[in-house]
């Protein structure tokens, strides 16, 4: 019985040499969006605090999507679960952060690899970068947690290479979501694009580096990427509609600028699709990073309906930060009054694009 349940544990992250998605704003299957659930993935990195752990799971242990038809196929009434991007070395003599970890795995919420020391990896060979995902697992697995049928991976920093691809693929990973897009000039929050294999590369990474770097993603047929949005600062009639007042834009530049001498694009408003980039690097408030989360996620409702990324990390949410709380707690009710928005981990998505089903009129 144990063996078959793990066989049904693995089966959702299995990487099939089948899987083919060409990158493309167009949502799967010819479903028009009106069609297809709005996917929210959140996703937490690194997870060095039990506390915070537990706030996150004591937040979402009563959520479930709205029920729509109670379709399983498109998730409704499920419970709303999260992505655990955790570190290996962390868990080591750390008790309370075991049994963090554990109650995150026995309620159904997703233990994917954030490597095992959290490395600038930006450099590193296929050699180097398979130890550090390889000792992630193990580290999972001698805290008493499913390490071996963790198939989602986030790289440190957002810094990879084209050996980190190479790694995953060697490694069997079934997906990534590590990968900034919506970084191009075309895409306004309405049309960014759906999950994709990286049989063909990736846009966003093709982007910043011309091909022949060491940072070009190449080809790895049937190796998913979940990609990282941007999330878009609203403009002032955007924040005046979301009662923030005006120049939140500027207000992100000036604190950008003073805090690490980068003169940020404000006319374009785009920020990594991290919470971090938002609260960290633009010293913004939780008030703001809520209208942020609501107006990157009304322009994808009004557009395509690409799935978003939610990129968190638990550190950053302590009892000391009340109006940090707020704000995530604030978005997922927000989220969750909209009936066509469904939270999901990495394999129910994966599961979702492999067999693409339309909600129920």
């Amino acid at each position: 019985m144990q063996f078959r349940l793990f066989l049904l544990l693995l089966l959702p992250f299995a990487t099939s040499a089948a899987d083919r998605r060409d990158p493309s704003p167009e949502p799967p299957a010819g479903l028009k969006p009106a069609e297809v659930p709005q996917f929210i993935l959140l996703s937490f990195d690194d997870n060095p605090h039990a506390d915070s752990i537990v706030w996150l799971l004591d937040l979402l242990a009563d959520r479930r999507n709205p029920a729509g038809a109670g379709r399983a196929a498109t998730f409704d009434g499920a419970p709303v679960r999260a992505v655990l991007f955790s570190n290996g070395k962390p868990l080591a003599g750390n008790d309370a952060l075991v049994a963090a970890h554990r109650r995150a795995v026995a309620e159904g919420h997703e233990l994917a690899n954030h490597t095992h020391s959290h490395p600038h990896g930006g450099g590193f060979t296929v050699e180097q970068w398979r130890p550090e995902i390889a000792a992630c697992v193990a580290a999972f697995a001698e805290a008493g947690l499913p390490g071996g049928a963790v198939r989602g991976f986030r790289t440190p920093f957002l810094e990879y290479n084209a050996a980190t691809f190479a790694a995953l693929a060697a490694e069997g990973y079934a997906y990534d979501s590590t990968i900034e897009e919506g970084v191009q000039a075309e895409q306004d929050g309405t049309n960014f694009l759906w999950p994709y294999t990286l049989d063909g590369g990736a846009p966003g990474n093709a982007v910043r580096f011309p091909a022949g770097s060491p940072r070009r993603v190449g080809s790895h047929p049937g190796l998913w990427e979940l990609p990282l949005h941007v999330y878009h600062i609203p403009d002032d009639p955007a924040a005046a509609r979301l009662g923030r007042p005006a120049g939140l834009r500027d207000r992100a530049r000036a604190n950008i600028k003073a805090a690490w001498g980068w003169d940020w694009d404000a006319k374009a408003g785009k920020i990594t699709g991290l919470d971090w980039n938002v609260l960290e690097m633009a010293k913004l408030d939780g008030d703001d990073f809520f209208a942020i989360l609501r107006h990157s996620l009304d322009l994808r409702l009004a557009g395509n309906r690409a799935p978003f990324v939610f990129g968190g990390h638990t550190a950053l949410y302590p009892s000391d930060k009340p109006d940090r709380r707020k704000a995530l707690a604030d978005f997922i009710a927000y989220a969750l009054a909209k009936p066509e928005v469904r939270f999901v981990t990495g394999p129910q998505l994966l599961e979702w694009l492999r067999n693409p089903q339309p909600l129920a009129p």
